[in-house]
């Protein structure tokens, strides 16, 4: 047997013992993904705007006697007994502590990060999603602010309005600012929607792989 052939059961032998590299599969992005999800987000953003908005309003409106008779009576039909005087106090005492002014400014500039994070994903960009979850995570310290000043501020005048309807709509809240936290984390785990927020030049480059397919 010369040499040559030699060579050659070597090379062949070595070729059947050798792992076979299989080629690497562009994955086809899913732009639909990350679009719905900043779509999702930016009308959670609204919602938090017009809290915080409301808010702000509340701190500059002035509280009428008629206003406050009215409001009275509708507490008493949820199961609030107060008067009108206490109901006053009460107002006056959020207003004077800034509560509904710092926690409106809070929420706002919550919103306005949420929807911007919102607009950057729905144009599939991977910013959006560390813009849309610090938004998402200063509302949660907005409302736990919330929750805490106001228990202080209606235990030291011994005036609550706390019934169950707030419980329920603080827990929708939080619901709600769960979501605007968890959703933008999904594109990094579907890697179809991650491919879709990947930067220009390879989406230029996974582009003309398809194309040569």
């Amino acid at each position: 047997m010369g040499e040559e052939e030699f060579g050659k059961i070597i090379l062949s032998s070595a070729d059947m013992n050798s792992n076979p590299i299989m080629p690497e599969i562009p994955i086809r992005p899913n732009n639909s993904i990350p679009i719905t999800i900043g779509i999702l987000i930016i009308l959670g953003g609204l919602l938090v705007l017009f809290d915080g908005g409301g808010a702000i309003f509340s701190h500059y409106s002035e509280l009428t006697s008629s206003q406050a008779e009215d409001q009275v009576e509708i507490l008493k039909l949820i199961g609030v007994d107060i008067t009108v005087d206490e109901y006053l106090q009460w107002d006056s005492e959020f207003k004077e502590s800034n509560y509904h002014l710092i926690t409106g400014l809070i929420k706002f500039c919550a919103a306005i990060i949420i929807l911007i994070g919102g607009l950057q994903l729905s144009l599939r960009k991977q910013m959006g999603i560390n813009v849309s979850i610090s938004g998402g995570v200063l509302w949660f310290l907005a409302q736990i602010i919330s929750i805490y000043w106001a228990t202080s501020i209606e235990s030291n005048m011994d005036i609550s309005l706390a019934t169950q309807w707030d419980v329920a709509a603080t827990t929708m809240c939080f619901i709600c600012n769960a979501f605007c936290i968890l959703l933008p984390l999904i594109p990094m785990f579907a890697p179809s929607a991650k491919a879709a927020l990947t930067p220009i030049d390879q989406k230029i480059n996974s582009h003309n792989v398809f194309q040569e397919e």
